[in-house]
């Protein structure tokens, strides 16, 4: 990776440890609402697919490792084991779907598309993880897991997609855009 490459996919990823641990926790769901998926958006509308992946992985290695990064300041392999995370598993490919998306040409119509495909992904691994570890029923699992949250994950999307715009035409111009290539 060149230098620039580096540096954004790690702001990248500092970004995301720094606002996912952020949570609130409502009496009607077990699951946190917290702000994980806002910068796992916005990476992906601002590095190349291979970088976006990589960011967001770096993220779920370093939660893995003992860093508190996860929701709430949770850490370690027992986190992805335990019943949220299947969404942790999905964000890297949340993060990649945007890209792709968005890497050879940005619009926030094809941001929207790429991240309701991310966030129907990682939907999808969280919800079929819960189920399975908590041993409840699928329709039970997407009713605890994703249905109060389909609200609160939109508009980080659309935020993440503002932000994106803006930070797009920044980084041009400052020479930090990463391109594919």
């Amino acid at each position: 990776m060149k230098t620039k490459e580096l540096t954004v996919t790690a702001l990248c990823c500092a970004l995301t440890a720094v606002l996912a641990p952020l949570t609130v926790t409502l009496p009607f769901t077990l699951i946190p609402f917290s702000l994980s998926l806002l910068p796992i958006f916005l990476t992906g509308a601002l590095l190349p697919k291979r970088h976006a992946f990589l960011a967001v992985l770096l993220y779920v290695v370093l939660g893995m490792a003992g860093l508190p990064v996860f929701s709430g300041f949770a850490a370690g392999v027992g986190v992805l084991a335990g019943p949220t995370g299947g969404f942790i598993v999905g964000y890297p490919f949340t993060a990649l779907l945007v890209s792709v998306a968005v890497e050879h040409r940005f619009s926030l119509l094809r941001y929207a598309v790429g991240a309701a495909a991310g966030l129907a992904v990682c939907y999808a691994c969280g919800s079929v993880w819960y189920a399975v570890s908590a041993g409840v029923p699928y329709l039970q699992s997407l009713l605890a897991t994703v249905v109060p949250f389909v609200g609160w994950d939109a508009l980080k999307a659309v935020l993440a997609g503002s932000l994106a715009a803006a930070l797009r035409v920044v980084l041009k111009k400052t020479g930090m855009q990463v391109t594919a290539g």
